[in-house]
Formats: structure tokens, sequence, C-alpha cells
């Protein structure tokens, strides 16, 4: 056999074999990949304890806040933990994100249909009281006895929510709250100056609600209960 042959065989089986190992080893990767978690690449930091919450964020991100039954922990996106900063006086932690957000100019109630791409997730055990500032937040999973949010310059959006007695919500400039198939044995909302909010599907078994005449208050499903 010629040389030249030889070698074009040897060449053939090297570049076979490294395929083959190449191959190997991308699915190796592949199957670590755990794709029901859509957050598995964010970077993890650990939380304070606290159960009073302030989130200042901006409006082109999502910002999750959900229950966890382990330590407090924050997962953010890799390419934005430069913008994340926390902070704790006493028993209250103040969470700020805020990548740029220049030439952006949806309303809160513009982003209420849907939710923004999501570059902060907050996993949080025990969460009383929660102040949101400028911000796109879905509070989701949470299950308590009482709860108050605050909205200022904000979208607050629920998920599978049970509050066991009183939940308090106060809605004002600007902002707007939609809350989803969730339980409230009593809801208390003020709803300030031009922002709104809307029920949707809620189920309420006692709803006080201070409404300013500018506001606007929308029901849907179980909620259209309420309509007076």
């Amino acid at each position: 056999m010629k040389t030249s042959h030889i070698l074009l065989a040897l060449i053939m089986v090297v570049t076979l074999t490294g395929m083959v190992a190449t191959n190997l080893l991308l699915k190796q990767q592949y199957d670590k990949i755990d794709w029901r978690n859509a957050y598995q690449d964010f970077k993890q930091q650990d939380l304070p304890k606290a159960r009073h919450w302030v989130v200042t964020g901006t409006p082109t991100s999502e910002v999750i806040v959900v229950k966890t039954t382990d330590k407090p922990q924050a997962l953010i996106a890799p390419d934005e933990v430069k913008f994340f900063r926390i902070q704790q006086k006493g028993d209250t932690a103040f969470v700020s994100f805020t990548p740029d957000y220049s030439g952006y100019r949806n309303s809160p109630q513009d982003d209420a249909g849907y939710e923004l791409r999501v570059r902060l997730v907050l996993r949080l055990p025990n969460v009383q009281t929660l102040s949101v500032d400028n911000s796109r937040l879905t509070l989701s999973g949470l299950s308590t006895d009482s709860l108050a949010v605050s909205l200022v310059q904000s979208r607050l959006r629920t998920q599978n929510i049970a509050v066991s007695e009183k939940f308090r919500l106060t809605v004002t400039q600007n902002s707007f709250a939609m809350l989803g198939a969730d339980q409230y044995k009593s809801l208390q909302a003020v709803v300030a100056d031009s922002s709104g909010m809307q029920l949707n599907n809620s189920q309420i078994d006692a709803l006080t609600k201070t409404v300013s005449p500018k506001a606007e208050i929308q029901l849907k499903g179980q909620a259209l209960k309420w309509l007076k």
C-alpha cells in the first residue's frame, strides 16, 4: 500500500474518532441540562432573612417573587449582576435592580397583560410587606396569613396567591395591579390618582375598596360579584 494511502486512512480514522468523541461530550453536556429550570444559568446570591421587602426595579424587565421553603436567595441574569444591590436595616431588606431603561415609554398598565423578560428571581420564605417602586413584578405561589403590598409607578401580576386573613393593596402613582385566580379572605384595596386594578377571576370573600375618581377598576370571572 502506498504511503499516501496509509496517511489518508490514518487521517480518516483520527477525524472519525474526534467526531465521535465530540458528539459524546456534547451529549453528556446536553444530559446535564435541566430543561425544567429556566433559571439554571442565573447567578445565585444568598439574601438576608427579613419579613419586609422593598424592591426598586426597572420597567423593562420582570422581577419574580416566589415562595420557597429554603433560605432566601436571589437568582440574577448573568449579564446584569452588576445592577443588583441588597441592603438590610432591621427586619427590612432593600433590593435594587436598575438596568438602564432609557427610551422605554410603556406605562405600567401597558405591560399588565403579559410578563416581560425575567432577569431577577427572589425566592423568599417569609413576606409580610412588599413595597414595589418603578418595577414590573410578578408575585407567585405565595400562601400566607396576611400580606400588604404597595405599588409606586409599578405593575403587579399575581399567580396562585392565597391569603387566609387580610390582603392590603395600595396602588399609587399611575401603577396597575392585575390579580389572578387567587384566593383572598379579605381584600382591602386603595387605588389612588390615575392608577388601576383588575381582578381576573379572583376569589374574594370580603372586599373593601377606596378608589380615586380617576382610577380604573376592572372585574372578570368570579370577581364580577363585586360589581356595584
